[in-house]
Parts: structure tokens; C-alpha cells; sequence
């Protein structure tokens, strides 16, 4: 499981032509790499629904141009979440995104940035 020390929205985008929030994940345990994760509205879930997270294991002293250019950014989307014997792959997702989207404002800070950005 994924342990979440700090979150913020980094920029607002487009993700498959719909409205797309960058959401910058520091780890909470030591050897986790921190995270970019893109969320979009869902009017089905809890408003919000992860569609794509990359690992951003960027060095500021190679990649202070926040780019990729050294491999930092890799799409873990689809093998993130592993399971453990009490909680499957799915119900781990399910557990980050529910805890990133109570983490501090955070969910505040999507509405206010979804009703700008449209």
C-alpha cells in the first residue's frame, strides 16, 4: 500500500479531451518514489476518478527542467497496485484514491480548480 505524506495539484490539463488535474504525490514510506496522478470528474464515483499515474523519480540536479528526458516519469497505471492476501489489486486503487482525495483540501482545491478551468 502506498503511504501519502503530501499532495498537491501541480497544473491543470487535458486528458482524452476532458478537463484533467496533475496531482503531485510525495510517499509517506522511505524507498516509495513520489507521484504524478491524473484525475478527472466522475460523476459515478466520489466525484473524481485516477486515470493515469506515472512514479516521478526526477532529480532536481538532471531533470530540473521537469521533463523526461532521463526516464523519470514512468506509467505504473496498470501495475501501481499489486494486492496483498487481505486486499486485492482493485480495492488497493480503490483505497489510494479515496485516501488521496481526503487527504488535506485536496478535494476542495479539485472542485474550486474543475469550476475554473471550464
Amino acid at each position: 500500500m502506498y503511504y501519502i505524506k503530501d499532495a498537491k495539484i501541480r497544473r491543470m490539463l487535458e486528458y482524452d479531451g476532458a478537463p484533467c488535474a496533475e496531482v503531485g504525490v510525495l510517499p509517506g514510506a522511505v524507498g516509495d518514489s513520489a507521484l504524478l496522478v491524473y484525475i478527472v470528474e466522475d460523476k459515478r464515483e466520489e466525484g473524481y476518478e485516477i486515470v493515469r499515474i506515472l512514479t516521478n523519480d526526477a532529480d532536481t540536479s538532471t531533470d530540473w527542467y521537469d521533463n523526461n528526458m532521463h526516464d523519470a516519469f514512468v506509467d505504473v497505471t496498470s501495475s501501481a497496485f499489486t494486492g496483498s492476501p487481505v486486499m486485492s489489486p482493485e480495492d488497493e486503487r480503490d483505497k489510494f484514491q479515496r485516501e488521496l482525495l481526503i487527504f488535506g483540501k485536496l478535494k476542495k482545491q479539485l472542485e474550486e480548480r474543475f469550476r475554473e478551468y471550464s
